[in-house]
């Protein structure tokens, strides 16, 4: 028997804590919200890169959106207008994501299901007519 403690539990503990999903609490003005709100709408409905898609329907952006709106104290607006279609930003998005299949080196085969949750994604917070 040994006096060196077990430590495989807080091991575990620290990469959970760590973890991609695990939270953080953070504290920003509303300026900085508005700022990270714009800077997220802009990469993906104003950005014509097509590598912005990347980050456009990343969940994990789509989160931060979202709980940047929420804690926004213009969120209820936001959700308001963000409630309706937006059509010409999905015409954009549309336009960039046909763009962007086709530039690729190694096309791939999409059904009509993947590319509408593709679509869905990078178009959030709008819903997709």
């Amino acid at each position: 028997m040994t006096d060196v403690p077990d430590n495989s539990n807080h091991e575990r503990d620290d990469h959970n804590e760590l973890g991609e999903h695990s939270t953080r609490p953070i504290h920003l003005t509303q300026g900085e919200i508005n700022a990270l709100e714009k800077a997220i709408m802009y990469l993906k409905f104003e950005c014509n890169e097509t590598d912005s898609l990347l980050y456009a329907g990343s969940p994990l952006l789509n989160s931060v959106l979202e709980k940047a709106r929420d804690a926004s104290r213009f969120g209820e607006f936001a959700k308001d207008l963000h409630s309706r279609p937006n059509e010409y930003a999905e015409t954009f998005m549309r336009d960039k994501l046909e763009r962007s299949y086709a530039e690729e080196l190694a096309p791939r085969e999409r059904s009509t299901v993947q590319k509408d949750e593709i679509l869905r994604a990078c178009m959030f917070p709008y819903p997709v007519k």
